[in-house]
């Protein structure tokens, strides 16, 4: 269960919680996502650029679905100088590691940018390893980053839809498609939160296995 913003003490209490699921244009969020993953394909879009700074991706996908007069809660972190984002704290009920502070998030995010980078600079350049053993690597780039995107939680709403695309944008890099990863919806749950609880209690393996089955039809 998400606990809502207005449970902290510093956060202003007139601000809107931002539930977009009910926002009447919630059709858009798929439209937009749809055609971002059209681009991906057709190697359209920077995947690194995409996977290192996802504001711009969040912008776009949840641009129409924000609070009236609040249109900066898309493409914008927690802890940004905006009124109602400055506190935003988000939380999970049993599961405490979600949701970094806000004044930290923008540290944090810059630093899993820094791990992205080397870790595609690493693959990009290791051309001549077996590509089994590439495969392996990059599923455990995805899936580390994946877990670290949803852990610091940075916006307001929307975090398991970019790191879906984040996912997608780092295995696609090396022409490895996800068929079974939907961005939107998420995949089926069971076994989908407990792959990630998993991961981020240090046991990855069931999450990578999972995003080598979402491989093949």
């Amino acid at each position: 269960m998400i606990i809502p913003p207005q449970a902290f003490e510093d956060h202003p209490a007139d601000c809107p919680e931002w539930e977009y699921e009910r926002h009447p244009d919630r059709a858009t969020v798929r439209t937009h996502i749809q055609n971002i993953l059209s681009e991906l394909l057709l190697d359209a879009a920077d995947t690194l650029a995409m996977s290192i700074d996802t504001r711009g991706s969040h912008g776009r996908i949840f641009r129409q679905v924000t609070p009236l007069a609040h249109e900066y809660f898309a493409g914008h972190y927690r802890g940004e100088n905006f009124r109602c984002l400055r506190f935003y704290r988000v939380g999970v009920e049993g599961d405490a590691r979600v949701g970094a502070a806000p004044q930290a998030v923008a540290h944090l995010v810059v630093r899993l940018a820094e791990e992205i980078r080397a870790g595609v600079s690493a693959l990009d350049a290791n051309v001549a390893i077996d590509q089994r053993q590439r495969l392996r690597y990059i599923l455990a780039l995805a899936a580390r980053v994946f877990v670290a995107f949803l852990t610091i939680h940075p916006y307001a709403n929307g975090n398991g839809h970019i790191a879906r695309l984040t996912v997608w944008c780092i295995m696609g890099r090396y022409d490895f498609w996800p068929r079974r990863w939907t961005v939107e919806p998420r995949p089926p749950n069971p076994p989908y939160l407990a792959l990630i609880t998993a991961c981020r209690s240090g046991n990855p393996g069931p999450l990578e296995q999972y995003l080598l089955q979402a491989l093949t039809t």
